[in-house]
């Protein structure tokens, strides 16, 4: 089999919730840790989440992970995780850079819904009220938005839309 396309268990629940990872995704990377958290805490709720790498879309590999994006505003794309049939992005920021929360808050939706309508987003400490209106204004001039989560420090979700 194709290394591209093969997955290895990281985590398995006894209410059947599981974590795979496809083999080629890179767990180097500053995030990697942030969406394990977040398919851990879909998993511990007894779904099974995938996380997926990035494979270009002309690669063979693309039709076996991503196929059910082709077709959609989404083909060509890679979402980081699956959460049963549901693609999921996940956004984090610059800590460093993170002076107007706003500005980063509305950066971090607006990166995510280009690979995906469900995002996680990592906390900056925004309020919840007013990312909220914003979503919803997002919605209203037609933007396509299914879910917001936002990742809490302590490595729990909290879904805000």
């Amino acid at each position: 089999m194709n290394k591209e396309l093969q997955t290895e268990g990281l985590k398995k629940y006894k209410n059947g919730g599981r974590i795979e990872v496809y083999k080629t995704v890179d767990r180097t990377v500053n995030d990697f840790d942030k969406k394990f958290d977040s398919c851990n805490y879909f998993a511990k709720q007894g779904k099974k989440t995938v996380m997926t790498p990035k494979v270009h879309h002309k690669d063979p590999a693309y039709k076996e992970i991503y196929s059910s994006l082709i077709g959609t505003k989404y083909e060509g794309k890679c979402p980081d995780f699956k959460v049963e049939d549901d693609f999921y992005e996940h956004e984090g920021f610059d800590v460093s850079k993170n002076t107007n929360p706003t500005r980063t808050f509305s950066n971090m939706i607006s990166r995510g819904i280009s690979q995906s309508n469900r995002i996680v987003i990592d906390d900056n400490n925004i309020g919840r009220v007013w990312a909220q209106r914003n979503i919803y204004n997002r919605v209203k001039n037609g933007q396509d938005i299914n879910e917001v989560w936002i990742l809490e420090n302590s490595g729990t979700l909290t879904r805000i839309f």
